[in-house]
């Protein structure tokens, strides 16, 4: 195996094989090309000189005397003498066939047998005359219909496939007419293409033999030219170069080591290499060593920033009543925005949005500070203008660097909804009202934090209600640039809310993350992108409808589906699958589950970030209708199978659709992305 790979990877072996490979691609094209253009020409000549056969043979039969010979069935002295020479011509002519028929030319499918001998040798029994027969196919059919009408002189017929046994044939026909000059019949004459065959086969062995012998020599002198030429010095070059790679010292000179130009240049051009590269191995040591201390710096700094804030999600999963999530995207290893959120007691919950001024290290640094100071004043009690207050004076007593940070700090009462918060110069936070939209709400900015001590916060309060939703960010977000310097804008991240109000915080943050992606397109990221989310939840998400069994009950089942896909914002084409799928799976439940009696059905339904899932139960009968064999949509509906078609349509509009039997209930379960 290694002898193989080391072969393939020898440049004169590789060269030597593609010209071998392109002498085979030439003969072979060159071959095909003879071999159509010379069955061709034989097939032509063949065609020709079987009509002319068939015309003398035509001239050996009285057309004016046709339907003679078949009322009175052949016996006159006249059509004896006839077939004798018919006869004598087919076997002269080393024909398979010699046959006169006259067509019905009521639709040119069926004939009469007129006249009919056989060729030695062959595997065919006369036809009396008068024998009827169909046409073979609609090639015979066709011709005979344009031989009758005078449309053409005559006709050939080349036969290889569907022969039942008999030997592939050419057969031409040519009119027989009157002394009228009607049509009255047709001479047909069959013959063997074993000739072809036989001809073609000296012609394709040439060839072969006269492509190996030129492979063979080619192949020979072009690997003494390329070894000499190009093998040879290419390898002094890849040796040397190897060499320097693997001890990065001045070797031998390469200015001389070939008489091709380009090969020489690149000899003196790995000489150059060798020169330029042993100083700046000597420069890149020092300078990546210093790279690699900062970059580890870095990644420590960067682990404990993200570290110093919540980044596990779902973050209080045991929490039915609210929902919360956030993301920090940094425009550097580190950034200077963050965020926070934290239980201040079973019924409070504190969330912060701040952004530092500056970015890097300083930024993160100040950050966290900033970070541990509201953290730990909130937890000792207080309004969010107090604890900011605090938060100021102490930050503005130790803040040599004059750095400040902008916080939007609230404390939200989970019970009754009532969020209390003090911004320092932070951007006003998007409130999202149930059945409603996101909308920018306004309140008091005092200044930032890290300006000037002794500046007194004030508190202002919004009152959520069971479903809404409350969307905090820094300036990264509007602030996001294209490459044109275009800005992302409220607006614009007012509409990218909007299009997902529906869903919960983590899918209302990743449609911002897209929107801003697609906005900003290949343009760098030159600030931080910080996001929070935090939804008061319904008391209920998951939606139930428990009834009757019956097709009558189909109505009321759509009506609370479609309610609830109404109220979650679903577009209209995915609503109508929805409904169809519905409809197949409750039909089914209804007829099948509980046979002559009428059970109980139960469908729930719930939208998770924008996918709704829909469970069908039961206690019926246990059936899997996921096992059924699909049927095959490519053939007619009176060809396929009945039965099916339902439960695949089911599987074509919904995303997934699963089954199991569990505590004697058959659960069907369906998700479609909304």
């Amino acid at each position: 195996m290694k002898k193989i790979q080391k072969l393939r990877s020898n440049l004169a072996f590789n060269i030597i094989s593609a010209v071998v490979f392109l002498l085979l691609l030439f003969s072979w094209i060159v071959s095909i090309i003879g071999y159509v253009s010379f069955t061709n020409a034989f097939e032509r000549e063949y065609s020709d000189t079987t009509a002319n056969m068939a015309y003398t043979a035509a001239a050996l039969v009285n057309g004016d005397h046709i339907d003679d010979y078949l009322l009175d069935g052949g016996q006159s002295e006249e059509y004896r003498k006839t077939k004798d020479n018919l006869d004598t011509f087919c076997k002269r002519m080393q024909v398979s066939l010699v046959y006169v028929i006259k067509v019905d030319t009521t639709d040119y499918g069926r004939f009469t047998s007129v006249f009919n001998l056989v060729g030695e040798d062959t595997p065919y029994t006369p036809w009396e005359i008068g024998y009827q027969q169909d046409a073979t196919n609609d090639t015979y059919i066709n011709l005979y219909k344009e031989i009758y009408k005078g449309n053409t002189l005559y006709g050939t017929v080349f036969r290889t496939t569907n022969l039942k046994g008999a030997p592939p044939h050419i057969t031409t026909l040519i009119p027989i007419k009157n002394s009228g000059d009607e049509v009255v019949s047709l001479m047909c004459i069959q013959r063997p293409m074993s000739e072809l065959k036989e001809s073609r086969r000296p012609y394709l062995i040439n060839i072969a033999i006269s492509t190996i012998i030129l492979s063979v020599l080619v192949s020979l002198s072009t690997a003494f030219y390329i070894r000499k030429k190009f093998v040879k010095p290419l390898k002094r070059v890849s040796d040397e170069t190897a060499r320097f790679a693997k001890e990065n010292k001045k070797g031998e000179e390469l200015g001389t080591v070939s008489s091709i130009n380009e090969i020489a240049k690149l000899g003196h051009a790995i000489d150059e290499m060798e020169s330029e590269m042993i100083g700046y191995i000597d420069n890149l040591t020092s300078v990546t060593a210093e790279k690699e201390r900062i970059g580890a710096e870095l990644d420590i700094a960067k682990t404990i920033q993200e570290n110093s804030i919540p980044n596990i999600f779902p973050a209080f999963p045991e929490r039915k009543d609210f929902d919360i999530f956030a993301s920090m995207t940094p425009a550097k290893e580190v950034g200077g925005d963050f965020y926070n959120f934290f239980l201040i007691d079973e019924d409070h919950i504190a969330v912060v949005m701040a952004d530092v001024s500056g970015k890097g290290i300083p930024a993160a640094l100040f950050m966290m500070v900033t970070n541990i100071l509201i953290s730990d004043r909130t937890h000792m009690g207080g309004t969010p203008a107090e604890i900011l207050t605090f938060v100021n004076d102490n930050i503005c007593e130790h803040n040599q660097a004059d750095m400040f940070v902008t916080v939007w700090l609230g404390i939200l009462e989970i019970s009754t909804g009532k969020l209390t918060a003090a911004n320092a110069g932070h951007d006003d936070p998007a409130v999202y009202r149930k059945n409603g939209k996101f909308e920018i709400v306004k309140n008091k900015h005092g200044l930032v934090v890290g300006a000037m001590k002794g500046v007194k916060y004030k508190d202002f309060e919004i009152q959520l209600n069971k479903g809404d939703k409350l969307f905090l960010y820094t300036d990264g977000v509007p602030e996001a640039t294209d490459k044109d310097n275009n800005m992302f804008t409220i607006e614009r991240m007012l509409e990218a809310l909007n299009k997902n109000k529906n869903g919960n915080p983590k899918g209302i943050l990743n449609s911002i993350n897209e929107s801003v992606n697609a906005f900003v397109g290949d343009a760098p990221q030159f600030d931080d992108l910080t996001m929070m989310c935090l939804e008061l939840k319904e008391e209920e998400d998951l939606k139930t409808l428990t009834v009757d069994a019956t097709t009558e009950k189909l109505q009321a089942v759509n009506e609370f589906i479609d309610g609830f896909l109404e109220e979650n914002g679903c577009s209209p084409k995915a609503q109508m699958k929805v409904d169809l799928a519905v409809e197949e799976i409750f039909v089914n439940i209804a007829n099948y589950a509980y046979g002559d009696s009428v059970g109980k059905a139960e469908i729930s339904i719930e939208n998770n970030d924008g996918e709704v899932t829909i469970v069908f139960k039961d206690s019926g009968v246990p059936y899997n209708p996921l096992e059924r064999k699909e049927p095959d949509v490519t053939l007619s509906a009176d060809d396929r199978e009945i039965g099916g078609l339902g439960i695949f349509l089911t599987k074509k509009n919904m995303d997934s659709v699963s089954y199991e039997h569990k505590d004697g209930k058959n659960i069907l379960t369906m998700k479609k992305k909304i």
